[in-house]
């Protein structure tokens, strides 16, 4: 069994001439350019010639990339099969047919599916659309928890009932959405040191001998968000963590790099590689160009209409009911604006510190448009929370539409008890 490193947090498993690939985001910024590799993805297209699967973790574009699926060869994708977690939705699995891949496989609940000889996978949702897979292969148990945050005791103890031992753990490292203001340095710090224990907790009850680090080799790329960058853990200080407070060993990957297990792996190199690449990257002159462009308030009070209308004519009028009005402050526009069920966007007198949420009119607009807009914005960073607003009266307009779009039912209790579920997770860490 061979594990070969692509880029955050794609990697791809071979044995005995099966291969299978996970989360091939190969090129590209994601989240409305909020997003890009600390390191170049060496993988190249034709390769997907000796891929017999991928597997997609869930719907986010550094997992599942569209744009980077169309440039695999038709002829390739005749000989690839996809696995997915069964949905609501059913979009991924939708898309991927449409695409023409060789077939579909979407995974239920606790249902191991056998890839070949000596070769078996299990994949099960999580929360808020993401979901884990374990591998069993070669005589190995290999989890990849990926980007699903295993911080709660039950919830551990439940995957570790369905894949017993483990013996090579994968999983994010650093924090991946919007972790303060600009300010809020020591905030970011408690956030990047609260990822490193979720880490902790899982070596220290999945017991895993061998730990790689993976889905968080990115870096915040818009000059909106580059200041996130100032805490991120990196591949050194991930590293030195496990070393110091695990019994795992940990494995720091390259990019393009294989590992066997067992077998020694030269970490120093890797991580010094990482290293120089991010050095480049805050060295380089462009790397805060801006990408946006300034939308008129015509166009945005036009998109605002829509999205409220489209909330009225279709959500009962308990929903309705909690939401309030919300002020906004736009930075290219240098102003502020009301936001309201009853006459959508309007020009406001509050102060930025007033407001709600202040961004760019570019990423308001991404808001009003795309059911995962809002998703996308806390995801890429590209907004700021004034300390005398309240953010969750900007937010709760978006959740609505959000979670709709999976398919989810909603009621007052499922929409509004996951925002008390959030906040209590911020109060936690504040405690830290």
């Amino acid at each position: 069994m061979k594990i070969r490193f692509v880029n955050h947090a794609c990697f791809i498993i071979e044995h005995n001439g099966v291969s299978i690939i996970n989360d091939p985001w190969l090129e590209g910024r994601v989240f409305n350019n909020g997003w890009d590799f600390i390191s170049p993805t060496r993988l190249r297209y034709d390769e997907f010639g000796n891929i017999n699967y991928i597997w997609f973790s869930h719907e986010h574009p550094d997992h599942f990339y569209p744009p980077n699926l169309k440039k695999i060869d038709p002829n390739h994708k005749k000989n690839i099969t996809v696995l997915f977690q069964k949905t609501i939705d059913g979009r991924v699995v939708e898309y991927c047919r449409k695409a023409n891949f060789k077939s579909i496989m979407e995974m239920e609940k606790g249902k191991w599916y056998t890839l070949a000889p000596d070769f078996k996978v299990l994949c099960e949702h999580f929360s808020e659309g993401d979901s884990w897979i374990c591998y069993r292969v070669g005589g190995l148990t290999i989890l990849n928890t990926n980007d699903c945050g295993i911080r709660n005791k039950d919830a551990l103890e439940y995957i570790k009932q369905l894949v017993g031992d483990v013996d090579i753990l994968l999983t994010q490292f650093s924090y991946a959405y919007w972790a303060g203001n600009r300010d809020a340095v020591e905030y970011r710090k408690r956030i990047a040191d609260e990822k490193l224990l979720w880490v902790k907790f899982q070596t220290d009850n999945f017991k895993p001998k061998v730990t790689i680090p993976i889905a968080s080799y990115i870096y915040f790329c818009h000059e909106e968000n580059f200041y996130l960058n100032d805490s991120i853990n990196t591949a050194r200080k991930t590293h030195d963590f496990l070393a110091r407070h695990t019994d795992t060993t940990p494995v720091i990957l390259y990019n393009n790099e294989e590992y066997e297990f067992g077998q020694a792996h030269d970490n120093e190199k890797s991580i010094k590689m990482y290293e120089d690449d991010f050095a480049g990257i805050a060295a380089s002159k462009d790397v805060k160009q801006e990408w946006n462009v300034k939308k008129t308030i015509e166009e945005i009070t036009a998109a605002a209409e829509n999205f409220v209308s489209d909330l009225r004519n279709n959500n009962s009028a308990i929903l309705k009911f909690y939401l309030r009005d919300s002020y906004i402050f736009l930075w290219d526009h240098n102003q502020s604006f009301r936001f309201s069920l009853t006459d959508g966007l309007v020009p406001g007198s509050r102060s930025e510190d007033e407001c709600d949420v202040s961004l760019s009119s570019e990423s308001l607009l991404f808001c009003l448009k795309f059911p995962y807009g809002m998703d996308t914005t806390q995801i890429n960073g590209r907004l700021q929370k004034p300390r005398a607003g309240n953010y969750s009266r900007f937010y709760n307009f978006f959740r609505i539409n959000h979670l709709k779009s999976r398919g989810i039912k909603l009621n007052p209790n499922y929409l509004f008890g996951s925002v008390l579920n959030k906040a209590l997770v911020r109060f936690k860490l504040r405690q830290v």
